[in-house]
C-alpha cells in the first residue's frame, strides 16, 4: 500500500476499537428505563447513546489527530482519500452492497438462537430496542420523535463517523498486521458493538468485504457510501414495521 502511517499498539488498537461501544452500551443501559418511562421505546435510549456517547468520541478522536498532523485541513488524519475513477464506483457500491446484503442477511439466521441461548438472561429491552410485540405501547409522536432520530442518527450520522474512525483512522494505523489488517479492524468493530453481541457473525460477514475494498483503494468514502446504503436498507424495514403497526 502506497499510504503510510505511524502504526498503533496491539494494546491502544483494542482500546480505540472497544471503548466507544462500552461507553455507549453503558448511557444505553443508564437510560432505557428512564426513557421508557417518559414515553419513548428503548431504541430513543439507544439513540442518546449513540448522540452522547460514539459520535463525540469518534469524531473527537479524528479531529485532534488531524489537529496534531497540522496539515490538509480536518482530515488530515485520515489518508485513505485516494480518488476512485467512475468505473470503480460504478463495480464497487453495488457489488459491495450486495455482498454487504448476503453476508448480513444469510448470518442472520444464526442470530436468535445465539441471542436465546447466550444472551437470554439480558432484559427485554435490551435484546429487543424496538419491542416488536408491543410498538402500540408507545404513541405516535413517540415514534416519530424516534424514528427522526434513528433515521438521522443510523443512517447519516452514525455510519460516517464510524467509517471515518474505523476504516479511515484506525485501519491505516493497522500496517504492521498487513493483509490481516481489515480483518482484525473488523473483528474489533463488531465486538464494539457491544449492545448487539448476538450479531457478531452477521457484522464480521457483512462488513469485510467493504473494509478489504477501503483498504485496497485506499478511499474511506467508499466505505462510507456502503455502509450508509446498508443502514438504510435496514432502517427503511424498521420503520416500516413500526408505522406499519400504529397504521
Amino acid at each position: 500500500m502506497s499510504v503510510r502511517t505511524a502504526p498503533i499498539s496491539l494494546r491502544w488498537l483494542l482500546v480505540l476499537h472497544l471503548l466507544p461501544g462500552a461507553l455507549a452500551t453503558l448511557v444505553f443501559v443508564l437510560l432505557a428505563a428512564p426513557v421508557e418511562a417518559a414515553g419513548y421505546p428503548p431504541l430513543a435510549a439507544f439513540l442518546i447513546a449513540i448522540a452522547v456517547g460514539i459520535v463525540p468520541l469518534e469524531l473527537g478522536v479524528v479531529v485532534w489527530a488531524s489537529r496534531q498532523a497540522d496539515s490538509d485541513g480536518h482530515l488530515a488524519a485520515i489518508p485513505y482519500r485516494r480518488p476512485l475513477t467512475g468505473r470503480d464506483w460504478l463495480l464497487l457500491v453495488p457489488g459491495l452492497l450486495l455482498i454487504g446484503i448476503l453476508g448480513f442477511g444469510v448470518l442472520a439466521l444464526v442470530e436468535p438462537p445465539i441471542r436465546d441461548s447466550l444472551f437470554g438472561w439480558l432484559p427485554a429491552w435490551f435484546l429487543a430496542p424496538v419491542p416488536l410485540e408491543s410498538i402500540a405501547d408507545y404513541s405516535r409522536s413517540a415514534w416519530t420523535v424516534t424514528l427522526v432520530a434513528y433515521v438521522a442518527l443510523n443512517v447519516v450520522l452514525g455510519p460516517v463517523v464510524e467509517e471515518l474512525y474505523f476504516r479511515g483512522f484506525l485501519l491505516p494505523r493497522m500496517s504492521q498486521f498487513g493483509w490481516w489488517a481489515p480483518l482484525l479492524n473488523v473483528v474489533l468493530f463488531s465486538l464494539y458493538h457491544f449492545w448487539s453481541p448476538w450479531q457478531f457473525l452477521s457484522r464480521v460477514a457483512g462488513v469485510l468485504p467493504f473494509a478489504y475494498a477501503v483498504w485496497r483503494k485506499e478511499n474511506v468514502y467508499l466505505g462510507i457510501v456502503v455502509h450508509v446504503l446498508l443502514n438504510t436498507i435496514s432502517a427503511a424495514t424498521v420503520v416500516a414495521i413500526v408505522m406499519g403497526a400504529l397504521a
